[in-house]
């Protein structure tokens, strides 16, 4: 019975040996580890997941408690491993599962508003003249500068703007980066910030669907700590 048991699961690992599976599989499982929301631009990594999405659900599943989950938006798929709801996997430590932090989950609420104030633009740019007319005009303007500046005025000194929004948010989009919610483009001269909202940082809104409901009682929150 034992020699059946391990033929079957010989037999279900057996895409494994297949040559494309060897090439790219290593650097397809560092990703999705790491949390990153692969799409078609990581050509061979998306079409592994596209080919083998059986397989590697199963091996994700027995291997690391995980589900490999792939995700429709706008006409484009991404796939990405999650904790089942009933348990939190076999990677569930604080390295493999933190919570943003507040100015994180923040800079996250305002890059998912932009992201449908241009949902129906087929390329989603950002520079930082958009995220300063975010602070300084949308409708949630009044607690941005509270929560960015600790102070409500016109304008802030270039200074104010580099130190506690510029800085801040490159750091946030270098993890975001990682994830695969959006895509770090070149910068052009005396510009800060440039890169493309991507599908995939719809997970944001279901991670933090919460604080985004509540985005009032989040901001009385962060403000009572700063």
């Amino acid at each position: 019975m034992e020699n059946e048991n391990n033929k079957e699961v010989s037999q279900i690992f057996s895409f494994f040996e297949n040559a494309d599976v060897q090439e790219y599989f290593a650097d397809l499982n560092i990703e999705l580890l790491s949390g990153r929301h692969i799409q078609n631009d990581k050509f061979y990594l998306y079409k592994l997941l596209k080919d083998y999405f059986n397989e590697l659900s199963y091996y994700y599943e027995k291997i690391y408690g995980l589900e490999l989950i792939m995700e429709s938006r706008e006409d484009s798929k991404y796939y990405y491993v999650d904790y089942p709801d009933a348990s939190k996997g076999a990677l569930a430590n604080p390295l493999r599962h933190k919570k943003l932090t507040q100015k994180q989950t923040l800079i996250g609420i305002i890059l998912l508003n932009m992201y449908y104030e241009r949902y129906f633009e087929s390329k989603k740019e950002v520079r930082f003249a958009d995220i300063k007319k975010e602070i300084k005009e949308s409708d949630n303007n009044i607690l941005y500068k509270k929560l960015f500046f600790n102070k409500v005025q016109d304008d802030y000194l270039e200074g104010d703007w580099l130190l506690k929004v510029i800085k801040p948010f490159k750091s946030v989009l270098r993890e975001f980066n990682k994830l695969g919610w959006i895509t770090n483009l070149a910068v052009e001269d005396g510009e800060d910030i440039h890169f493309v909202l991507r599908e995939p940082i719809i997970r944001f809104q279901k991670l933090y669907e919460k604080e985004i409901t509540n985005f009032t009682e989040f901001s009385e929150k962060y403000l009572s700590q700063l």
